[in-house]
Protein backbone atom coordinates (compact mmCIF):
# COMPACT_ATOMS: atom_id res chain seq x y z
CA UNK A 1 0.00 0.00 0.00
CA UNK A 2 1.47 3.50 -0.59
CA UNK A 3 1.61 6.13 1.05
CA UNK A 4 -0.68 8.30 -0.94
CA UNK A 5 -3.41 5.73 -0.21
CA UNK A 6 -2.56 5.99 3.52
CA UNK A 7 -2.96 9.45 3.36
CA UNK A 8 -6.22 9.20 1.09
CA UNK A 9 -7.49 6.42 3.85
CA UNK A 10 -6.41 9.03 6.90
CA UNK A 11 -8.26 12.36 4.79
CA UNK A 12 -11.25 10.54 4.34
CA UNK A 13 -11.84 9.52 8.08
CA UNK A 14 -13.78 11.87 10.42
CA UNK A 15 -11.98 13.37 13.26
CA UNK A 16 -14.12 10.99 16.09
CA UNK A 17 -12.28 7.87 13.85
CA UNK A 18 -8.93 9.65 13.77
CA UNK A 19 -8.61 9.97 17.40
CA UNK A 20 -9.87 6.10 17.71
CA UNK A 21 -7.47 4.57 15.59
CA UNK A 22 -4.46 6.34 17.71
CA UNK A 23 -6.19 5.44 21.12
CA UNK A 24 -6.04 2.08 20.14
CA UNK A 25 -2.67 1.71 18.29
CA UNK A 26 -1.57 3.53 21.52
CA UNK A 27 -3.45 1.28 24.11
CA UNK A 28 -1.95 -2.05 21.72
CA UNK A 29 1.25 -0.66 22.17
CA UNK A 30 1.08 0.16 26.09
CA UNK A 31 0.00 -3.36 26.45
CA UNK A 32 2.63 -5.60 24.63
CA UNK A 33 5.32 -3.36 26.95
CA UNK A 34 3.52 -4.28 30.29
CA UNK A 35 3.23 -7.66 28.67
CA UNK A 36 7.61 -7.48 28.14
CA UNK A 37 7.92 -5.89 31.50
CA UNK A 38 6.64 -8.50 33.35
CA UNK A 39 7.90 -11.19 31.51
CA UNK A 40 11.24 -9.91 31.91
CA UNK A 41 10.86 -9.19 35.45
CA UNK A 42 12.89 -11.45 38.11
CA UNK A 43 10.54 -13.77 39.87
CA UNK A 44 11.10 -14.17 43.32
CA UNK A 45 10.15 -17.24 46.06
CA UNK A 46 9.73 -17.02 49.19
CA UNK A 47 12.64 -18.64 51.43
CA UNK A 48 11.48 -18.13 54.80
CA UNK A 49 8.74 -16.09 56.61
CA UNK A 50 8.10 -14.92 60.25
CA UNK A 51 11.45 -14.45 60.82
CA UNK A 52 13.16 -12.63 63.72
CA UNK A 53 14.91 -9.41 62.90
CA UNK A 54 18.22 -10.67 64.09
CA UNK A 55 17.94 -13.87 62.40
CA UNK A 56 16.81 -12.25 59.07
CA UNK A 57 20.20 -9.78 59.43
CA UNK A 58 22.16 -12.91 59.90
CA UNK A 59 20.63 -14.72 56.33
CA UNK A 60 21.82 -11.51 54.89
CA UNK A 61 25.30 -11.82 55.73
CA UNK A 62 24.92 -15.71 54.61
CA UNK A 63 23.74 -15.29 51.34
CA UNK A 64 25.93 -12.08 50.49
CA UNK A 65 29.01 -14.37 51.23
CA UNK A 66 27.48 -16.58 48.99
CA UNK A 67 26.75 -14.36 46.17
CA UNK A 68 23.26 -14.85 45.60
CA UNK A 69 20.54 -11.93 45.31
CA UNK A 70 18.25 -11.67 47.95
CA UNK A 71 14.56 -9.09 48.99
CA UNK A 72 14.03 -8.49 52.03
CA UNK A 73 9.65 -8.12 52.54
CA UNK A 74 7.00 -8.05 55.62
CA UNK A 75 8.93 -5.31 57.75
CA UNK A 76 12.05 -7.40 57.70
CA UNK A 77 9.93 -10.79 58.54
CA UNK A 78 10.57 -12.27 54.84
CA UNK A 79 13.03 -13.20 53.09
CA UNK A 80 13.03 -13.47 48.87
CA UNK A 81 15.31 -15.31 46.68
CA UNK A 82 15.02 -15.78 43.07
CA UNK A 83 13.27 -18.84 42.05
CA UNK A 84 16.51 -20.26 39.98
CA UNK A 85 18.29 -19.89 43.13
CA UNK A 86 16.29 -21.03 45.90
CA UNK A 87 18.22 -24.57 46.30
CA UNK A 88 21.15 -22.41 46.45
CA UNK A 89 20.11 -19.89 49.15
CA UNK A 90 18.93 -23.14 51.34
CA UNK A 91 22.67 -24.91 51.37
CA UNK A 92 24.26 -21.36 51.94
CA UNK A 93 21.69 -20.75 55.22
CA UNK A 94 22.61 -25.07 56.11
CA UNK A 95 26.19 -24.03 56.02
CA UNK A 96 26.23 -21.25 58.23
CA UNK A 97 23.79 -22.89 60.38
CA UNK A 98 21.41 -20.00 59.98
CA UNK A 99 17.73 -20.45 60.08
CA UNK A 100 17.97 -24.03 61.15
CA UNK A 101 15.98 -23.96 64.53
CA UNK A 102 15.63 -28.59 64.73
CA UNK A 103 17.92 -29.86 67.10
CA UNK A 104 20.19 -26.76 67.26
CA UNK A 105 18.52 -25.01 70.50
CA UNK A 106 20.58 -27.72 73.10
CA UNK A 107 24.12 -26.50 71.09
CA UNK A 108 24.74 -23.86 73.43
CA UNK A 109 25.81 -26.95 75.99
CA UNK A 110 28.35 -28.14 73.71
CA UNK A 111 30.85 -25.61 75.26
CA UNK A 112 31.06 -25.88 78.70
CA UNK A 113 32.02 -22.70 80.58
CA UNK A 114 33.30 -23.24 84.17
CA UNK A 115 32.64 -19.65 85.57
CA UNK A 116 28.62 -20.39 84.66
CA UNK A 117 26.60 -20.70 87.84
CA UNK A 118 23.58 -23.13 88.36
CA UNK A 119 21.13 -20.02 87.46
CA UNK A 120 23.05 -19.61 84.36
CA UNK A 121 22.57 -22.92 83.28
CA UNK A 122 19.12 -23.32 83.96
CA UNK A 123 18.31 -20.28 82.36
CA UNK A 124 19.83 -21.53 79.33
CA UNK A 125 18.34 -24.34 79.71
CA UNK A 126 14.70 -23.11 79.99
CA UNK A 127 15.83 -21.01 76.63
CA UNK A 128 16.74 -23.63 74.98
CA UNK A 129 13.97 -25.79 76.04
CA UNK A 130 11.63 -22.88 75.10
CA UNK A 131 13.10 -22.67 71.28
CA UNK A 132 12.95 -26.47 70.72
CA UNK A 133 8.93 -26.80 71.47
CA UNK A 134 8.55 -23.86 69.14
CA UNK A 135 10.02 -25.24 66.90
CA UNK A 136 8.25 -28.47 66.82
CA UNK A 137 4.91 -26.52 66.67
CA UNK A 138 6.38 -24.51 63.83
CA UNK A 139 6.42 -27.92 61.61
CA UNK A 140 2.56 -28.58 62.26
CA UNK A 141 0.79 -27.59 58.84
CA UNK A 142 -1.21 -24.05 59.82
CA UNK A 143 1.08 -22.47 61.86
CA UNK A 144 3.20 -19.59 60.83
CA UNK A 145 5.22 -18.92 63.93
CA UNK A 146 5.05 -20.09 67.82
CA UNK A 147 6.26 -18.82 70.74
CA UNK A 148 6.72 -20.53 74.38
CA UNK A 149 7.22 -19.31 77.13
CA UNK A 150 7.60 -22.01 80.16
CA UNK A 151 7.67 -21.62 84.20
CA UNK A 152 9.69 -24.42 85.32
CA UNK A 153 9.56 -24.50 89.47
CA UNK A 154 12.54 -25.77 91.16
CA UNK A 155 13.13 -29.00 92.32
CA UNK A 156 12.58 -29.05 96.26
CA UNK A 157 12.82 -31.95 99.10
CA UNK A 158 8.80 -32.40 99.46
CA UNK A 159 6.68 -32.75 96.55
CA UNK A 160 3.96 -30.99 98.30
CA UNK A 161 5.49 -28.12 98.76
CA UNK A 162 7.22 -27.68 95.21
CA UNK A 163 4.83 -25.61 92.60
CA UNK A 164 2.98 -26.77 89.37
CA UNK A 165 4.93 -26.48 85.87
CA UNK A 166 3.01 -23.85 83.58
CA UNK A 167 3.64 -23.14 79.95
CA UNK A 168 1.91 -19.99 77.77
CA UNK A 169 2.01 -20.72 73.86
CA UNK A 170 1.15 -18.24 71.21
CA UNK A 171 0.71 -19.16 67.75
CA UNK A 172 0.50 -17.15 64.54
CA UNK A 173 -2.27 -18.93 62.60
CA UNK A 174 -3.97 -20.59 65.31
CA UNK A 175 -7.33 -19.03 64.61
CA UNK A 176 -7.73 -21.27 61.74
CA UNK A 177 -6.29 -24.52 63.32
CA UNK A 178 -9.04 -27.70 64.01
CA UNK A 179 -9.61 -28.12 67.87
CA UNK A 180 -8.21 -31.62 67.67
CA UNK A 181 -4.91 -30.06 66.41
CA UNK A 182 -5.46 -27.52 69.14
CA UNK A 183 -5.27 -30.22 71.86
CA UNK A 184 -2.56 -32.36 69.56
CA UNK A 185 -0.42 -29.15 70.60
CA UNK A 186 -1.25 -28.74 74.22
CA UNK A 187 -0.27 -32.58 74.82
CA UNK A 188 3.03 -32.08 72.56
CA UNK A 189 3.88 -29.34 75.13
CA UNK A 190 2.89 -31.24 78.10
CA UNK A 191 4.77 -33.90 77.39
CA UNK A 192 8.22 -32.20 76.67
CA UNK A 193 8.74 -30.43 79.69
CA UNK A 194 8.79 -32.64 83.10
CA UNK A 195 6.14 -31.97 85.68
CA UNK A 196 3.75 -29.93 83.33
CA UNK A 197 0.41 -31.34 82.79
CA UNK A 198 -1.78 -30.34 79.42
CA UNK A 199 -4.42 -28.71 82.07
CA UNK A 200 -1.61 -26.24 82.62
CA UNK A 201 -0.73 -25.26 79.11
CA UNK A 202 -2.70 -22.11 77.73
CA UNK A 203 -2.44 -21.80 74.20
CA UNK A 204 -3.85 -18.38 72.23
CA UNK A 205 -3.90 -17.28 68.59
CA UNK A 206 -2.55 -14.15 66.66
CA UNK A 207 -5.57 -12.01 67.82
CA UNK A 208 -5.57 -13.11 71.61
CA UNK A 209 -8.24 -15.21 71.94
CA UNK A 210 -8.05 -18.34 74.49
CA UNK A 211 -7.38 -21.89 72.16
CA UNK A 212 -7.11 -24.16 75.23
CA UNK A 213 -8.54 -24.98 78.06
CA UNK A 214 -11.43 -24.64 76.22
CA UNK A 215 -14.41 -22.63 76.79
CA UNK A 216 -16.77 -23.62 79.57
CA UNK A 217 -14.08 -25.57 81.06
CA UNK A 218 -13.17 -24.86 85.04
CA UNK A 219 -10.36 -25.50 86.97
CA UNK A 220 -7.70 -28.64 86.07
CA UNK A 221 -9.76 -29.09 82.65
CA UNK A 222 -13.28 -29.71 84.74
CA UNK A 223 -16.46 -29.11 83.02
CA UNK A 224 -17.47 -25.66 84.04
CA UNK A 225 -20.96 -23.90 84.47
CA UNK A 226 -21.63 -23.15 81.08
CA UNK A 227 -20.69 -26.81 80.08
CA UNK A 228 -23.00 -28.29 82.60
CA UNK A 229 -25.97 -26.46 81.94
CA UNK A 230 -25.28 -27.62 78.39
CA UNK A 231 -25.23 -31.36 79.26
CA UNK A 232 -28.30 -31.11 81.39
CA UNK A 233 -30.58 -29.52 78.67
CA UNK A 234 -29.17 -32.09 75.50
CA UNK A 235 -29.70 -35.32 78.15
CA UNK A 236 -33.14 -33.64 78.93
CA UNK A 237 -34.27 -32.77 75.59
CA UNK A 238 -33.02 -36.52 74.35
CA UNK A 239 -35.53 -37.92 77.10
CA UNK A 240 -38.40 -35.87 76.72
CA UNK A 241 -37.88 -36.36 72.84
CA UNK A 242 -38.03 -40.16 73.02
CA UNK A 243 -41.25 -40.12 75.72
CA UNK A 244 -43.06 -37.41 73.27
CA UNK A 245 -42.76 -40.10 70.48
CA UNK A 246 -43.70 -42.96 73.16
CA UNK A 247 -46.87 -40.81 73.61
CA UNK A 248 -47.87 -39.75 70.31
CA UNK A 249 -47.71 -42.97 68.78
CA UNK A 250 -49.65 -44.50 71.60
CA UNK A 251 -52.36 -42.12 72.01
CA UNK A 252 -51.89 -40.06 68.99
CA UNK A 253 -50.95 -35.85 68.59
CA UNK A 254 -52.17 -33.96 70.64
CA UNK A 255 -53.09 -35.99 73.81
CA UNK A 256 -50.21 -36.01 76.39
CA UNK A 257 -47.13 -34.00 76.39
CA UNK A 258 -43.88 -34.61 78.78
CA UNK A 259 -41.16 -32.88 80.13
CA UNK A 260 -37.70 -34.05 81.38
CA UNK A 261 -35.85 -31.99 84.26
CA UNK A 262 -32.56 -33.77 84.39
CA UNK A 263 -29.58 -32.94 87.38
CA UNK A 264 -26.23 -34.36 86.10
CA UNK A 265 -22.61 -34.74 88.03
CA UNK A 266 -20.25 -33.38 85.90
CA UNK A 267 -17.52 -33.55 88.70
CA UNK A 268 -14.77 -36.25 88.28
CA UNK A 269 -13.65 -38.20 91.08
CA UNK A 270 -11.40 -40.80 92.06
CA UNK A 271 -12.10 -43.33 94.61
CA UNK A 272 -9.69 -45.58 96.80
CA UNK A 273 -10.56 -48.08 98.56
CA UNK A 274 -8.37 -50.77 100.50
CA UNK A 275 -10.48 -54.20 101.85
CA UNK A 276 -8.83 -56.09 104.33
CA UNK A 277 -10.45 -60.30 104.46
CA UNK A 278 -10.91 -61.62 107.98
CA UNK A 279 -8.06 -64.79 106.61
CA UNK A 280 -5.06 -64.25 106.13
CA UNK A 281 -3.37 -65.82 102.75
CA UNK A 282 -0.43 -68.53 103.46
CA UNK A 283 2.33 -67.44 102.23
CA UNK A 284 4.71 -70.01 103.18
CA UNK A 285 4.26 -73.27 104.52
CA UNK A 286 7.38 -75.81 106.44
CA UNK A 287 6.52 -79.57 107.45
CA UNK A 288 9.54 -81.24 109.26
CA UNK A 289 8.40 -85.36 109.99
CA UNK A 290 10.57 -88.01 111.97
CA UNK A 291 10.13 -91.65 113.13
CA UNK A 292 12.36 -93.96 114.54
CA UNK A 293 11.31 -97.91 115.45
CA UNK A 294 13.48 -100.15 117.38
CA UNK A 295 12.99 -103.48 119.62
CA UNK A 296 15.52 -104.86 122.13
CA UNK A 297 16.12 -105.00 125.77
CA UNK A 298 15.58 -102.23 128.37
CA UNK A 299 13.76 -98.84 127.46
CA UNK A 300 14.55 -97.08 124.60
CA UNK A 301 14.69 -93.65 124.48
CA UNK A 302 15.14 -90.59 121.51
CA UNK A 303 18.54 -89.99 120.45
CA UNK A 304 20.81 -87.30 122.72
CA UNK A 305 18.40 -88.17 125.41
CA UNK A 306 20.16 -88.15 129.19
CA UNK A 307 19.15 -91.53 131.24
CA UNK A 308 18.64 -89.42 134.15
CA UNK A 309 15.78 -87.62 132.84
CA UNK A 310 12.48 -87.98 134.69
CA UNK A 311 9.01 -86.63 134.15
CA UNK A 312 9.49 -86.64 130.04
CA UNK A 313 6.64 -88.45 128.02
CA UNK A 314 7.36 -89.90 124.82
CA UNK A 315 4.63 -91.31 122.46
CA UNK A 316 5.19 -94.84 121.82
CA UNK A 317 8.12 -95.91 124.36
CA UNK A 318 7.97 -99.06 126.23
CA UNK A 319 10.40 -100.74 128.78
CA UNK A 320 9.27 -104.14 129.54
CA UNK A 321 9.33 -105.77 126.24
CA UNK A 322 12.09 -103.60 124.48
CA UNK A 323 10.04 -102.47 121.21
CA UNK A 324 9.91 -98.56 120.68
CA UNK A 325 8.13 -96.07 117.76
CA UNK A 326 9.13 -92.54 117.83
CA UNK A 327 7.24 -89.64 115.70
CA UNK A 328 8.49 -86.37 115.51
CA UNK A 329 5.94 -83.72 113.22
CA UNK A 330 6.80 -79.81 112.79
CA UNK A 331 4.59 -77.64 110.94
CA UNK A 332 5.23 -73.76 110.31
CA UNK A 333 2.80 -71.59 108.78
CA UNK A 334 3.47 -67.93 108.02
CA UNK A 335 0.07 -65.96 106.42
CA UNK A 336 -0.40 -62.61 105.13
CA UNK A 337 -2.61 -59.74 105.03
CA UNK A 338 -5.11 -60.36 102.61
CA UNK A 339 -5.58 -56.50 101.19
CA UNK A 340 -7.34 -55.81 98.05
CA UNK A 341 -6.55 -52.48 96.97
CA UNK A 342 -9.10 -50.86 94.41
CA UNK A 343 -8.46 -47.28 92.44
CA UNK A 344 -11.32 -45.99 89.75
CA UNK A 345 -11.76 -43.20 88.31
CA UNK A 346 -15.73 -41.79 88.39
CA UNK A 347 -16.07 -40.23 84.38
CA UNK A 348 -18.44 -36.92 84.74
CA UNK A 349 -22.33 -37.55 83.60
CA UNK A 350 -23.67 -39.99 86.43
CA UNK A 351 -27.48 -38.67 86.89
CA UNK A 352 -27.96 -37.44 90.29
CA UNK A 353 -32.14 -36.98 89.86
CA UNK A 354 -35.01 -36.63 86.86
CA UNK A 355 -38.11 -34.81 87.37
CA UNK A 356 -40.78 -36.02 84.94
CA UNK A 357 -43.84 -33.78 84.03
CA UNK A 358 -46.62 -36.13 82.14
CA UNK A 359 -49.58 -33.79 81.16
CA UNK A 360 -52.71 -35.72 79.70
CA UNK A 361 -55.81 -34.66 78.24
CA UNK A 362 -58.59 -35.63 79.90
CA UNK A 363 -60.46 -37.90 77.16
CA UNK A 364 -57.56 -40.32 77.72
CA UNK A 365 -58.79 -42.82 80.72
CA UNK A 366 -57.67 -42.74 84.30
CA UNK A 367 -56.30 -46.33 83.45
CA UNK A 368 -55.04 -45.56 80.79
CA UNK A 369 -53.17 -42.84 82.18
CA UNK A 370 -51.78 -44.93 84.73
CA UNK A 371 -50.20 -47.54 82.39
CA UNK A 372 -48.39 -44.34 80.57
CA UNK A 373 -47.19 -43.47 83.73
CA UNK A 374 -45.13 -46.68 84.35
CA UNK A 375 -44.21 -46.83 80.47
CA UNK A 376 -42.61 -43.16 80.89
CA UNK A 377 -41.07 -44.40 84.49
CA UNK A 378 -39.49 -47.06 82.66
CA UNK A 379 -38.57 -45.33 79.81
CA UNK A 380 -36.08 -42.69 81.54
CA UNK A 381 -35.20 -45.04 83.95
CA UNK A 382 -36.64 -43.28 86.84
CA UNK A 383 -35.37 -44.51 90.14
CA UNK A 384 -37.01 -43.64 93.27
CA UNK A 385 -34.20 -44.16 95.72
CA UNK A 386 -31.97 -41.97 94.11
CA UNK A 387 -35.15 -38.84 94.66
CA UNK A 388 -36.52 -38.65 90.78
CA UNK A 389 -40.14 -37.89 91.08
CA UNK A 390 -42.60 -37.83 88.56
CA UNK A 391 -46.12 -35.68 88.45
CA UNK A 392 -49.12 -36.56 86.36
CA UNK A 393 -51.95 -33.95 85.38
CA UNK A 394 -55.05 -34.46 83.61
CA UNK A 395 -56.10 -31.15 82.07
CA UNK A 396 -58.28 -30.39 79.13
CA UNK A 397 -56.53 -29.29 75.85
CA UNK A 398 -57.19 -26.93 73.62
CA UNK A 399 -58.83 -27.72 70.76
CA UNK A 400 -57.86 -27.21 67.53
CA UNK A 401 -59.57 -25.01 65.03
CA UNK A 402 -61.62 -27.04 62.99
CA UNK A 403 -60.53 -26.48 59.12
CA UNK A 404 -62.97 -24.45 57.11
CA UNK A 405 -64.51 -22.69 60.37
CA UNK A 406 -64.54 -19.41 62.31
CA UNK A 407 -65.58 -16.39 59.75
CA UNK A 408 -66.88 -17.57 56.42
CA UNK A 409 -65.54 -17.17 52.93
CA UNK A 410 -63.87 -14.03 54.39
CA UNK A 411 -61.60 -15.85 56.77
CA UNK A 412 -59.34 -17.25 54.35
CA UNK A 413 -58.70 -14.02 52.96
CA UNK A 414 -57.53 -13.01 56.33
CA UNK A 415 -56.83 -9.63 58.43
CA UNK A 416 -58.89 -6.55 55.85
CA UNK A 417 -55.92 -4.02 57.17
CA UNK A 418 -53.42 -6.37 55.89
CA UNK A 419 -55.47 -7.01 52.55
CA UNK A 420 -55.85 -3.24 52.26
CA UNK A 421 -52.02 -2.31 53.06
CA UNK A 422 -50.90 -5.39 50.05
CA UNK A 423 -53.73 -3.43 48.13
CA UNK A 424 -51.92 0.24 48.45
CA UNK A 425 -48.34 -0.99 47.80
CA UNK A 426 -49.34 -2.53 44.73
CA UNK A 427 -51.47 0.21 43.05
CA UNK A 428 -48.07 2.28 43.85
CA UNK A 429 -46.19 -0.80 42.09
CA UNK A 430 -48.06 -0.25 39.48
CA UNK A 431 -48.04 3.66 39.49
CA UNK A 432 -44.59 3.63 39.63
CA UNK A 433 -43.86 1.17 36.30
CA UNK A 434 -46.54 3.17 34.41
CA UNK A 435 -44.49 6.30 35.15
CA UNK A 436 -41.11 4.62 34.32
CA UNK A 437 -43.01 3.39 31.09
CA UNK A 438 -44.01 6.78 29.69
CA UNK A 439 -40.78 8.26 30.51
CA UNK A 440 -38.61 5.45 28.51
CA UNK A 441 -41.42 6.07 25.96
CA UNK A 442 -40.97 9.90 25.80
CA UNK A 443 -37.18 9.79 25.48
CA UNK A 444 -37.34 7.31 22.77
CA UNK A 445 -39.30 10.06 21.12
CA UNK A 446 -36.90 12.59 21.41
CA UNK A 447 -34.01 13.22 19.24
CA UNK A 448 -30.86 12.22 21.33
CA UNK A 449 -28.25 13.88 18.14
CA UNK A 450 -29.92 16.81 15.60
CA UNK A 451 -30.22 14.93 12.35
CA UNK A 452 -28.50 16.53 9.45
CA UNK A 453 -29.90 19.40 6.93
CA UNK A 454 -30.45 17.12 3.92
CA UNK A 455 -31.27 14.40 5.99
CA UNK A 456 -34.21 16.86 7.57
CA UNK A 457 -34.79 17.72 3.68
CA UNK A 458 -35.11 14.20 2.42
CA UNK A 459 -37.64 13.37 4.97
CA UNK A 460 -39.51 16.46 4.37
CA UNK A 461 -40.23 15.54 0.79
CA UNK A 462 -41.09 17.41 -2.27
CA UNK A 463 -44.02 17.42 -4.41
CA UNK A 464 -44.03 16.39 -8.29
CA UNK A 465 -45.29 19.48 -8.57
CA UNK A 466 -43.02 21.68 -6.72
CA UNK A 467 -40.09 19.63 -8.75
CA UNK A 468 -41.59 21.07 -12.56
CA UNK A 469 -42.04 24.51 -10.90
CA UNK A 470 -38.18 24.32 -10.34
CA UNK A 471 -36.24 26.03 -6.78
CA UNK A 472 -37.42 29.34 -5.95
CA UNK A 473 -33.82 30.43 -4.29
CA UNK A 474 -33.78 33.39 -2.80
CA UNK A 475 -32.41 36.33 -4.96
CA UNK A 476 -27.83 36.87 -3.69
CA UNK A 477 -26.01 39.54 -3.69
CA UNK A 478 -23.50 39.30 -6.86
CA UNK A 479 -20.56 38.91 -4.41
CA UNK A 480 -22.04 36.02 -3.01
CA UNK A 481 -23.23 34.62 -6.24
CA UNK A 482 -19.88 35.29 -8.13
CA UNK A 483 -17.95 33.15 -5.16
CA UNK A 484 -20.84 30.42 -5.18
CA UNK A 485 -20.43 30.50 -9.20
CA UNK A 486 -16.58 29.48 -8.62
CA UNK A 487 -16.80 26.96 -5.47
CA UNK A 488 -19.28 24.98 -8.28
CA UNK A 489 -17.05 24.95 -10.90
CA UNK A 490 -14.16 23.70 -8.75
CA UNK A 491 -16.40 21.39 -7.83
CA UNK A 492 -17.53 20.39 -11.04
CA UNK A 493 -13.57 20.26 -12.09
CA UNK A 494 -12.74 17.67 -8.73
CA UNK A 495 -15.68 15.48 -9.73
CA UNK A 496 -14.71 15.42 -13.74
CA UNK A 497 -10.51 14.52 -12.38
CA UNK A 498 -11.33 12.63 -9.39
CA UNK A 499 -14.29 10.93 -9.32
CA UNK A 500 -13.47 8.81 -6.26
CA UNK A 501 -12.98 11.53 -3.75
CA UNK A 502 -16.62 12.32 -4.34
CA UNK A 503 -17.58 9.06 -4.18
CA UNK A 504 -15.40 8.41 -1.10
CA UNK A 505 -17.64 11.93 0.68
CA UNK A 506 -20.37 11.33 -0.59
CA UNK A 507 -20.56 7.60 1.04
CA UNK A 508 -18.83 9.06 4.37
CA UNK A 509 -21.91 11.71 4.68
CA UNK A 510 -24.07 8.69 4.16
CA UNK A 511 -22.38 6.87 7.25
CA UNK A 512 -22.97 10.22 9.36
Amino acid sequence: MSLSRIRELWSGLDTRSQVTLVGGLVAVLATFYVLYGFASRQSFATLASGLDPAKTGQAEQALAAAGLSYRVAGGGTELDVPTGQLAQARVALAEKGVLDSSGDSFKVFDKASFGATDFQQQVQYQQALQQQVAGTIEQIQGVNRASVELVLPEDRLFADSSAKATAAVLVDGGSALPAATIQGIAHLVASSVKGLRADDVSIADETGALLWPPAGAGAGGEPGAASKLQADRLYASELSAQVNALLDSTLGPGKALARVHADLDADRSTIDRVTYAKKGVPLSQQTQTETLQSKGGGAVLPAGTKTNTSGASYAGTTGSNGSSQYRNTTETTTYGVDKTVEHSVVAPGNVRKLDVALVVDRSVPAGQVASLQRSVASLVGLTPKRGDTIAVSRIDFAKPPAPGSGGGPLAALGNPLSLAKDGVLALLAVGFLVAMRRALARREREASVPSPTWLRELEGGVTVAELEAGPSAPQLPPALAESRSALREQIEEIASTSPEAIAGQVAQWMKE
